[in-house]
């Protein structure tokens, strides 16, 4: 005889909550996305607040009177041409020149380039020789005559010196400005309006720091 055993069904208790789906977690792609974004915002406005200095440039200028060889032979040979040349014209211009340079302690040859050449940074170059041992001094010239923003027009001089010992002196430490009241030196113009002798001129004459 078969007996039947009936089971009751155990009843579960269900809340509220368990009928809502579940959450899925929020930290995906997007998350990603929002992180990325915020640290961006950070760091651009970290960049604004604080914005980069630059460094500063130190400048370093070339020592005064420091000329290669090269730079100091080239200046060297612009100068003596321009010599050559400049005594030439006074030669055709003035015959009687040569004599008197020939027979002169020395001479001299300087080109004003047409710049304001009141401040020693811009003056004529030339240069000067002793009959003497045939000794080469390279000179520079600045007007002391002419008002600051004057232009000059380009001319050339050529000082003949009778005067050994002046002439020692003017290479050895240059010149006053009133070197044009020294009788002993005797100053030619050449321009493009011809030869004229120079007899007042305001000009200051000194050594070549970087050709001599």
């Amino acid at each position: 005889m078969l007996r039947f055993i009936h089971s009751s069904p155990t009843m579960t208790k269900t809340t509220p909550s368990d009928h809502l789906p579940r959450a899925k977690p929020s930290f995906g792609r997007r998350g990603v996305v929002f992180a990325s974004s915020l640290f961006l915002a950070t760091l651009l406005a970290g960049c604004a607040s604080e914005p980069v200095k630059p460094k500063p440039v130190k400048l370093v200028a070339p020592p005064a009177g420091k000329l290669s060889q090269k730079a100091r032979q080239e200046q060297r040979q612009a100068i003596l041409k321009i010599r050559i040349s400049t005594l030439n014209q006074l030669y055709k211009l003035k015959p009687l020149t040569r004599m008197e340079i020939e027979q002169a302690a020395g001479y001299g040859v300087f080109e004003i380039n047409g710049l304001n050449a009141v401040l020693a940074e811009t003056p004529g170059r030339g240069a000067v020789q002793e009959k003497r041992g045939g000794r080469i001094t390279y000179m520079r010239l600045a007007r002391t005559d002419v008002s600051p923003g004057v232009a000059v027009r380009p001319y050339w001089q050529v000082l003949v010196f009778s005067d050994p010992q002046r002439l020692s002196q003017f290479v050895a430490s240059g010149s006053p400005a009133d070197a044009s009241r020294d009788p002993s030196i005797k100053v030619y113009k050449l321009d493009e309006k011809g030869v004229s002798m120079q007899a007042d001129w305001g000009a200051r004459y000194f050594r070549d720091p970087d050709l001599n």
